[in-house]
């Protein structure tokens, strides 16, 4: 009867997972170890050695925004209306003066109306009080009415004639919301959003457009609050986006402008940073912004030193012989030229930032001379 493959001994199991072993590390040299390369057969190279220090270093938060103009507007009624035709629509360039969009008038020609008939009532009461101010007077002078009286009609001029300014004025103020039905660009630029429709009612004060002009650009971005209490105006920043070539583009930009009150729902603080002139960005481009929150030890080694073996991060350590010796790392972020590493080395350590050849395990690696001093890691 055959055994049952659960009876079989685990010392019969595990035999062949201990030769399939012993055969893969007897492939190559890149899994050897130091105790089975002697020096005879061990392979030497010219190379470049460096020995690790531990820096200060900046730790970073990301942040997403977006390009604006410094002239960007929101476009608004002063007059409230139904909005009878919409002549600017989005990505739209305009003119300075170009009509955006109007106000039905009716309401507002009504309102001149009602001004008006205002207006000639107050003149008509105007001359029945003057009729009876001269009237008394000239009685008041003969002294035939009495002082009170007289006075009450000089009252009663004065009070119209105070009505029949207060009517023009209204009359006036009444003809110029007829100017408002009509919303011309303050400026020159492009309409970059638009917020109502023909048939939509318009109220005062409520946005209907945004414009931006031409000018100076600008990143706006909303930050946290770790990240506000270390910005400081004038500080450059590291500003990334993705060109519509899909090229990533990087410049640094100036803070402008820092506002102090936080949003009540997101409680982030809104900064914008200036983009220089030299630099090609559209506004509206998606950015990311880089800011420093916080620095802490840690360790770099040179972009070089870093390679990708069968997918595995990792440097290559010298040991007291010289030989050098895969050893795998969890990379950070990179900073400049330099690869922050966040496990896998201590301070001291040397390891290969150039070499000849394409190094392996137990390689040996005799120094040559530095043309130039290895970079370190911006404190």
């Amino acid at each position: 009867m055959p055994a049952n493959k659960h009876n079989v001994p685990k010392s019969l199991q595990i035999a062949p997972l201990l030769l399939l072993a012993a055969s893969l590390v007897g492939c190559g040299h890149d899994d050897s170890s130091p105790q089975k390369i002697s020096e005879q057969s061990a392979p030497t190279t010219l190379g470049q050695t460096l020995a690790v220090e531990q820096q200060t270093l900046p730790v970073t938060a990301i942040f997403p925004g977006s390009v604006i103009t410094a002239d960007q507007v929101s476009i608004s009624s002063r007059v409230m209306g139904y909005v009878h035709s919409v002549d600017a629509h989005e990505g739209q360039t305009v003119k300075a003066g170009q009509t955006l969009l109007t106000i039905d008038s009716a309401d507002v020609t009504g309102a001149i109306d009602q001004a008006r008939a205002n207006v000639e009532k107050a003149q008509a009461g105007l001359n029945n009080a003057k009729l009876n101010y001269e009237r008394y007077r000239a009685l008041f002078q003969q002294n035939a009415v009495p002082k009170q009286v007289y006075e009450q009609m000089q009252t009663a001029y004065k009070v119209a004639q105070s009505n029949y300014t207060a009517a023009q004025s209204g009359l006036a103020q009444a003809k110029a919301q007829l100017s408002y039905v009509k919303i011309t660009a303050p400026f020159d630029g492009t309409i970059t959003s638009r917020m109502v429709d023909p048939g939509q009612m318009a109220y005062p004060s409520a946005p209907l457009m945004v414009l931006q002009g031409g000018g100076h650009k600008q990143v706006e971005v909303q930050v946290n609050n770790q990240a506000f209490a270390t910005l400081k105006l004038g500080e450059p920043l590291t500003v990334r986006y993705t060109d519509f070539n899909g090229e990533r583009h990087e410049f640094a930009g100036k803070v402008e402008r820092m506002v102090e009150a936080s949003d009540p729902i997101s409680h982030t603080h809104t900064v914008k940073i200036g983009v220089p002139d030299n630099v090609d960005v559209r506004s509206g481009n998606y950015v990311e912004v880089t800011v420093i929150v916080a620095r802490e030890p840690g360790l770099t080694v040179p972009v070089s030193a870093l390679h990708n073996r069968g997918g595995l991060a990792g440097v290559f350590v010298v040991d007291a012989q010289n030989r050098a010796w895969f050893r795998m790392v969890r990379p950070g972020q990179v900073i400049g030229d330099r690869q922050v590493i966040l496990a896998g080395l201590h301070a001291g350590e040397r390891v290969v930032t150039q070499s000849d050849d394409r190094l392996q395990n137990g390689m040996k690696i005799n120094d040559r001379p530095s043309t130039q001093s290895q970079e370190k890691a911006a404190s």
